[in-house]
């Protein structure tokens, strides 16, 4: 199976993707509006889009919206995940994993294409993954944008919502 395009390294992933330089209001004060510091990164394959304009460097700006980008097309693409990507993170039924690590992407796409095969329920991604209910909601609730796709994704199979 080839490697799903959030799986990536930063390079190859932004040569998948269209960049644009805007001006942008933000921090900065004076120097607001003056350079072209905020970033919007398109997947051409999908369409899918992140920005960023909170920094005044671009190219943090362009860190910021690649870790966002990389994150939606988890939340996007089905199918392509690999539980193995979980491994360094178990402990016992357990995950050690932040929402800031650089891999937490991937371990949602794990989640996430766990919670679709499931139908929506929490408890039986869980079975499947060898994981603590508890464990994938808190992977689930970690983060907003996150919630709201698996809410969707339990919304289909009529189950309610998860809280964070």
């Amino acid at each position: 199976m080839p490697t799903p395009d959030y799986a990536l390294d930063d390079a190859a992933l932004l040569a998948r993707c269209r960049r644009d330089a805007m001006r942008s209001g933000g921090p900065g004060g004076q120097h607001m509006q003056k350079t072209a510091s905020a970033v919007r990164l398109v997947h051409l394959a999908s369409g899918v889009e992140a920005s960023c304009a909170d920094e005044r460097d671009r190219s943090r700006n362009e860190a910021i919206a690649l870790r966002h980008l990389r994150l939606r097309l988890a939340l996007t693409l089905r199918g392509q995940a690999d539980p193995a990507w979980l491994a360094p993170f178990r402990q016992g039924r357990r995950l050690t994993l932040r929402d800031r690590s650089p891999s937490y992407p991937l371990a949602v796409a794990v989640v996430m294409d766990a919670l679709a095969q499931a139908q929506g329920s929490p408890a039986a991604a869980a079975e499947t993954l060898d994981l603590s209910t508890s464990q994938i909601v808190r992977l689930l609730a970690a983060d907003k944008e996150v919630l709201a796709v698996a809410n969707r994704l339990r919304a289909e199979h009529g189950h309610g919502a998860l809280h964070g």
